[in-house]
């Protein structure tokens, strides 16, 4: 069997995640080491390659951009719980180390643990890793590595067939790899069994003919898996200005929600629900003025506000609903949120939902929000329509949607039952076709 192909690292990590942890626990002092010397800001945008079960979160608490990949899935489901238990902001994907799905210059900083020696090209990860890194972009890598001098020892010759199948291979030399890809050395560090720490930053730019293959697209046996997302902050889309002759597909673009979609207005950022955001979900969905027309039953505790958050992500993940938390620029302060659910594939439809806190009320934050992700599941998921279902005594909900263009088209008399009384509905619809943004 070639054990230098991700089918084989996808199956032997799979069969070890239960133990995954016993075994890395050995590691975690390097681990620690390994993150302190990078000296971390909060502010700084993190990556780590290879997250396994998310043994690195233990050390980078005080962060609040991470973003965390995997190839194997049920380890970023581990990797999950932890940053949950950890009140830890963390994007988790499921993505391939040769690809990474990002734009260029995202990172101020990359960790790389016990990835480098593991993954089958490392060439092409290591050449990602520095298209990825911002311009004064650092990162730190802790593996298992032949000594600097680049002598392979007689013994690490003999044992690797056997690591090389189950674990890694130990006789890769760190230095040309990270020569060749353009990330430069700052410190390097030697640890016993052929453990090395080396810390360095984005370095000059490698020659064409260096990069060629890392630019090639997937492996033709590797497939990139939907990621499995937590938090904030993947691909930032920038809202454009469509026309009205946009000529239109008849099939919904669900490639967009391969990883999730973050949306910029002029104050707002429309991100990802994360686990820390439990506390201010419940408050706003126990505010008696913002469920006032809602008709939905109120939260009790902050566990129900966290139930709701990973019932978000799970819809995400099945492509059924997208639901962004409201954040306000300046501060990232949780504020609402807006969103679709029930996406029909086949009709191309889904229903919108919004909430506010009463704080924000009357300053147009809401109809900011709205035009953000209206534009987004129109010009970019491709829906045909987009349906409101409102409480018809909800006078500014009515006014939101008509504002945009949403045409009333049924009004349903006690429906729904609902806190002990049945109540009406008022059914509004908007169009793609219907939807220009140049005439907003």
């Amino acid at each position: 069997m070639n054990v230098n192909t991700n089918t084989w690292n996808r199956i032997r990590y799979t069969l070890y995640q239960p133990f995954y942890d016993l075994a890395g626990n050995y590691f975690n002092k390097y681990r620690k080491l390994s993150i302190e010397a990078l000296n971390l800001r909060s502010t700084d945008k993190i990556l780590i390659v290879g997250a396994g079960t998310g043994l690195d979160l233990n050390y980078l608490d005080q962060q609040k951009n991470i973003t965390a990949i995997d190839i194997t899935s049920s380890m970023v489901a581990d990797l999950m719980g932890k940053a949950e238990e950890l009140h830890l902001p963390v994007e988790a994907l499921v993505m391939d180390g040769h690809v990474l799905e990002f734009s260029d210059s995202t990172f101020d900083v990359v960790i790389l643990h016990l990835i480098v020696a593991v993954i089958p090209d490392p060439d092409r990860c290591l050449s990602e890793v520095r298209r990825v890194l911002k311009p004064k972009g650092r990162f730190t890598i802790m593996d298992k590595f032949i000594p600097p001098n680049g002598q392979v020892s007689f013994i690490r010759r003999l044992l690797n067939p056997f690591t090389n199948f189950f674990f890694s291979d130990i006789t890769r030399d760190a230095n040309p790899l990270l020569d060749k890809a353009g990330l430069a050395i700052t410190q390097d560090d030697a640890y016993k069994f052929g453990i090395r720490i080396i810390q360095g930053k984005k370095g000059k730019k490698p020659r064409v003919s260096e990069i060629v293959k890392a630019k090639t697209n997937v492996f033709s046996e590797n497939s990139i898996d939907l990621p499995i997302t937590t938090s904030a902050s993947t691909t930032r889309i920038r809202q454009k200005k469509k026309t009205a002759s946009k000529v239109r597909s008849h099939e919904l673009n669900l490639n967009v929600l391969n990883r999730f979609p973050e949306l910029e207005t002029k104050r707002l950022i429309l991100r990802r629900f994360a686990v820390t955001d439990a506390t201010a979900y419940f408050e706003l969905r126990s505010n008696e003025a913002a469920m006032r027309f809602m008709d939905r039953p109120h939260f009790n505790n902050t566990a129900e506000a966290l139930a709701a958050i990973k019932d978000t992500h799970q819809n995400f993940r099945n492509k059924t609903g997208v639901w962004w938390a409201l954040a306000d620029k300046r501060n990232n302060n949780f504020m609402g949120y807006v969103g679709f659910k029930d996406i029909d594939q086949k009709n191309k439809s889904a229903e919108i939902g919004y909430v506010l806190h009463p704080d924000y009320w009357a300053s147009g934050w809401m109809t900011e929000a709205v035009e953000a992700a209206l534009d987004f599941v129109f010009e970019e998921l491709n829906l045909h329509r987009v349906n409101g279902d409102i409480n018809p005594n909800n006078e500014p909900s009515r006014g939101l949607l008509l504002k945009f263009g949403f045409q009333k088209e049924a009004y349903f008399r006690e429906d729904y039952y609902f806190a002990g009384e049945f109540l009406d509905s008022e059914i509004y619809g908007l169009l793609a076709s219907e939807y220009n943004l140049e005439n907003k």
